[in-house]
């Protein structure tokens, strides 16, 4: 085609929508023929393509095996029409596309018969945008992803890769736009399946340290140390952190590096062990690469007892740094600061913390004297005073609603937010004593603050789900749900509980793909912790939503043969048989878990999984008891 410039050439800044068909070429040319025709009505009838297009703000360019869209507006127009397209694609499955969109220069052009046509850099760096995505996948450059993020209703579906080499050399800051209800394959960071991780992406799991003391009891030291890496870690937003409960999973088992970078989807581990004697410290650690088992970094640290916190601070520098992952303001001085100076109080916490992770009422009012006992030895220890907040809360939550647990919580977070203004974690804890009280403006602050100061919090995340869903905001409870999944990829608790909100937003579609996911995520977790109760009740609900019926009793009761005597286990089973239309069985089990000691109250009068009981006299009947 010939192709001359206009008399008025000029550059001007486009949005657009580079869309490729997924095995064009293998294609006999009928079936050619016809997919581009299908893929043509699909495009057309989008919303976002009609008003567009009438509002002269719109050049569409066929390409081969697909098509360019050139948006003179906005660069949420190409982003709203992708994902129109990709909702669109569901009912027709033969149809496989892969999507870029860019914003930058073009320029218009007629050809000699004055039919216009578009060129120039914006539609280059498109093409190679999508050119890095596989089928379904909707790829963003960094500068589109940069604008949309400046409107919170798109940064839950914004899931950055790094930089990505190109053709020629070019690196591109690619991000993925990822949404349940559109059916693209998840990050990497968030996939159920594969563990492809793309090389920009940095990633760690950091095992238990193993104990090389003489004294078994001080695993709690080595555990500590193993938790406090990667609690620093997750702090640091371009490095994606396997949780804890996940890591230590592989806690005693003799497992291969590589199997076990497979199953967390992570590229690197790191391991190490601890010795302690006295006043004395030996701490080892090295950095393991999954991919060939080489060592990227080791060290060993000879030292005194007191220099642990130096320790744990050398360890995260020197992992950030063979990672080469680059620190944004404020993660040095996030990795630098030191919970206490006193070696005495942060022995008792890290023995808190370690039963705390347990998430059972004694072991929550063992962690509660731990954090107590530290703070009778540092009274400014403000991590030990939100420790404290969270086993109040916990407490109250699922085994004693009292009064007691209730203003424990409130005293307890609001010293440790004195104490620590810049602390997200005092601040989450703040958020969720006040969400008890059902004082959620001044909660939803709290959450803002603590995500403002680490927004890979998932706990800020997840809590912050709970709330707005207590108080009723369901949409606002789905988006933060999905955020705690996307910071915590392996967490079956956050997809599992979005299907709720999504099941009362009348989205079912969504909610059952929510509940499908979830239950792929809560078996990966139970293949490595069979004796997790919560993940065998939390999954049993969505499968109740799939019409797996027995299914879900059968792993409600295997919840129950794990804690029989837990009053959060019996109310939660209770729910399960509920959900089942099994109303003696559910209102036994949940009579049991009153006597046993749940005592919270709101949570029963409202949770829509007792709804088929609720008009029973029983129930009512035990109602009263709380």
């Amino acid at each position: 085609m010939a192709l001359k410039f206009r008399s008025d050439p000029h550059l001007e800044i486009a949005h657009v929508l580079f869309i490729d068909v997924v095995g064009y070429s293998k294609l006999l040319v009928s079936e050619q023929r016809e997919v581009v025709q299908q893929l043509n009505q699909i495009v057309r009838k989008t919303p976002q393509f009609r008003k567009s297009e009438a509002a002269g703000k719109l050049i569409r360019i066929p390409v081969g095996d697909g098509m360019a869209l050139v948006f003179f507006h906005t660069p949420e127009e190409p982003v709203q029409c992708a994902m129109e397209i990709a909702r669109a694609l569901k009912s027709h499955p033969n149809i496989r596309l892969r999507m870029g969109v860019h914003s930058g220069p073009v320029d218009q052009i007629k050809d000699v018969n004055d039919r216009l046509n578009v060129t120039g850099v914006g539609i280059n760096i498109a093409q190679r945008v999508m050119d890095c995505g596989e089928a379904g996948h909707i790829l963003v450059s960094k500068r589109v992803a940069d604008d949309l993020a400046q409107d919170r209703l798109w940064q839950p579906h914004l899931h950055e890769l790094g930089e990505i080499e190109v053709k020629h050399g070019e690196k591109l800051g690619i991000v993925n736009l990822y949404s349940a209800d559109l059916g693209n394959p998840q990050p990497p960071e968030a996939a159920l399946k594969a563990p492809s991780v793309p090389p920009a992406q940095k990633s760690i799991a950091v095992l238990a340290f193993v104990n090389m003391s003489n004294d078994p009891d001080n695993e709690y030291f080595s555990d500590g140390i193993a938790e406090e890496v990667i609690n620093t870690l997750t702090k640091v937003k371009a490095l994606r952190v396997a949780s804890r409960t996940s890591s230590f999973a592989f806690k005693g088992r003799n497992e291969d590096i590589g199997e076990i970078g497979r199953k967390l989807r992570v590229n690197t581990v790191l391991e190490g062990s601890v010795r302690k004697a006295g006043a004395k410290l030996r701490v080892t650690a090295q950095l393991v690469n999954v991919a060939d088992g080489y060592h990227l970094w080791s060290e060993r640290y000879d030292r005194q007892l007191e220099d642990v916190f130096e320790i744990q601070d050398e360890i995260a520098e020197n992992i950030v740094r063979a990672l080469r992952v680059v620190l944004r303001d404020g993660e040095t001085r996030t990795i630098e600061k030191t919970l206490t100076e006193n070696v005495q109080a942060y022995e008792c916490y890290l023995r808190g913390r370690q039963v705390h992770n347990q998430m059972r009422r004694t072991t929550l009012q063992y962690a509660r004297r731990m954090f107590e006992r530290a703070i009778e030895i540092d009274p400014n220890f403000a991590r030990a005073y939100a420790g404290i907040a969270d086993c109040c809360s916990f407490l109250y939550m699922y085994w004693d609603g009292s009064r007691a647990n209730l203003e424990g919580a409130d005293v307890s977070s609001r010293k440790a937010l004195q104490l620590d203004p810049e602390g997200a974690e005092a601040h989450t804890s703040r958020a969720l004593a006040l969400t008890l009280r059902r004082r959620y403006q001044e909660a939803h602050e709290e959450f803002e603050a603590a995500l403002r100061l680490n927004p890979m919090l998932f706990e800020a995340h997840y809590f912050y789900a709970r709330a707005c869903l207590a108080e009723g905001k369901f949409n606002e409870a789905v988006s933060h749900y999905r955020e705690a999944w996307r910071v915590r990829p392996e967490d079956y608790q956050a997809i599992c509980l979005s299907v709720e909100p999504l099941m009362k937003l009348g989205r079912s579609e969504e909610a059952l793909d929510a509940a499908r996911q979830g239950i792929k995520v809560a078996d990966a977790h139970l293949e490595l912790n069979p004796d997790d109760a919560r993940a065998w009740y939390t999954s049993a609900a969505p499968l109740m939503r799939l019409g797996q019926r027995d299914q879900a009793l059968e792993r409600a009761r295997r919840a129950l043969a794990i804690d029989p005597e837990d009053a959060g286990v019996l109310y939660n089973v209770a729910c399960v048989y509920a959900l089942a239309g099994c109303t003696e069985e559910a209102l036994d089990h949940l009579d049991k878990a009153i006597q046993t000691g749940f005592g919270h109250r709101e949570w029963v009068q409202t949770d829509s999984d007792l709804d088929s009981i609720r008009e029973e006299p029983r129930f009512q009947a035990l109602l009263q008891k709380l």
